[in-house]
């Protein structure tokens, strides 16, 4: 008989799951994920864009002029390195220019590298130029 009273007293188990440990582990995932995130902070640069409209020929003969092929760098037609570039838009000063006298136009063939592209576009933003891209006809 002491068989039969032991299947009859088996503890019945609850339909609940254990949430004990759930906010150790919440904790622990918190902890994981703040050391294993790197933060980054991203380089970026903000330039002011002007319309699309087309300017009288006068106008793009005074607009300075940056020209990038390959690996070279044009300043009207001069060929400068990126600090030079840097001196000679300083110069201009185009921080405190009005409308389209801060505007540089910048030519680029398919060949520049993104990063000269990158350096040409961040040297005049940084000067308080603003870009006017020129793009090919095909």
């Amino acid at each position: 008989m002491k068989k039969r009273s032991r299947k009859q007293h088996k503890k019945h188990r609850e339909g609940d799951i254990p949430t004990g440990s759930f906010s150790d582990i919440a904790f622990l995932l918190i902890i994981y994920f703040l050391v294993a995130t790197s933060l980054v902070k991203v380089k970026t640069i903000t330039a002011d864009l002007p319309t699309g409209e087309k300017q009288a020929q006068a106008q793009m003969d005074k607009t300075p002029i940056v020209n990038l092929r390959e690996t070279d760098i044009f300043f009207n037609d001069k060929s400068v390195s990126i600090e030079e570039l840097n001196a000679r838009l300083a110069a201009l000063e185009l921080a405190e220019a009005l409308g389209s006298k801060k505007v540089i136009m910048l030519e680029s063939t398919r060949m520049t590298s993104y990063e000269l592209y990158f350096q040409a576009l961040a040297a005049i933003s940084a000067n308080g130029g603003v870009v006017a891209l020129v793009e090919e006809d095909e």
